[in-house]
């Protein structure tokens, strides 16, 4: 398999097309599923309608505001990826420039797009939507198999990222790599694990740490 040559790409549009196409997936799925009689069903057996109506006039008054925070989100997953990129490659004293692993990262983002564009489509034309705990669907994640509602609230968050999407990340990340480094694959794939791996860890613990104080 031929490697990219990574500094061909420009970030800048790249970052672009990643969040104009993750603000179209959060607004289609806005649009057609986030109706009234949704909130009604999600909520209607545990509050008064006159909290439910509350809650659905505050979701139309800041709903712009997600997709504001999109392109944050973007940049911080990103940046992150980055981030555990270099430290890896530091530690092994191996030189590689932070724009350069910057860019492999926002190549790689990709990945979550088409996650994004698959769960569209299977909730458009494959999935009954009915409580907004549908739309939490997760396409090939290991959290589908198992009732959320029994689900113990500290394991959601990394059931969740046990998935086909997160598995062909590492791939891809690793893939993209190889044209950066010139080293095989293997030792790419290595380098995503000890690197991205370790800080992805660390980052659900911490999300499992936090979850077990606040709830």
């Amino acid at each position: 398999m031929k490697n990219i040559k990574i500094h061909n790409y420009a970030s800048g549009l790249y970052f672009f097309v990643i969040t104009i196409i993750s603000i179209l997936i959060s607004f289609s799925l806005n649009y057609l599923f986030l109706f009234d009689s949704i909130y009604f069903q999600s909520f209607g057996e545990k509050l008064a309608t006159d909290r439910i109506t509350k809650i659905i006039e505050q979701s139309h008054k800041w709903q712009w505001l997600g997709y504001l925070f999109i392109p944050i989100v973007v940049l911080l997953r990103v940046s992150f990826t980055t981030i555990c990129l270099y430290t890896g490659f530091f530690l092994a004293n191996f030189k590689v420039r932070f724009k350069d692993l910057f860019k492999v990262a926002l190549l790689a983002d990709f990945v979550f797009v088409l996650a994004g564009i698959v769960k569209l489509v299977i909730l458009i034309f494959f999935k009954e939507v009915s409580t907004l705990n549908d739309i939490q669907f997760q396409p090939l994640s290991i959290i589908e198999v198992f009732d959320r509602t029994k689900v113990d609230a500290m394991l959601l968050y990394p059931l969740s990222l046990i998935s086909v999407f997160e598995l062909l990340y590492w791939l891809v990340l690793a893939w993209l790599l190889t044209g950066l480094v010139e080293k095989p694959f293997g030792n790419s794939l290595k380098t995503v694990a000890t690197s991205y791996g370790t800080g992805l860890a660390l980052w659900v613990l911490f999300v499992m740490f936090l979850t077990v104080n606040l709830t």
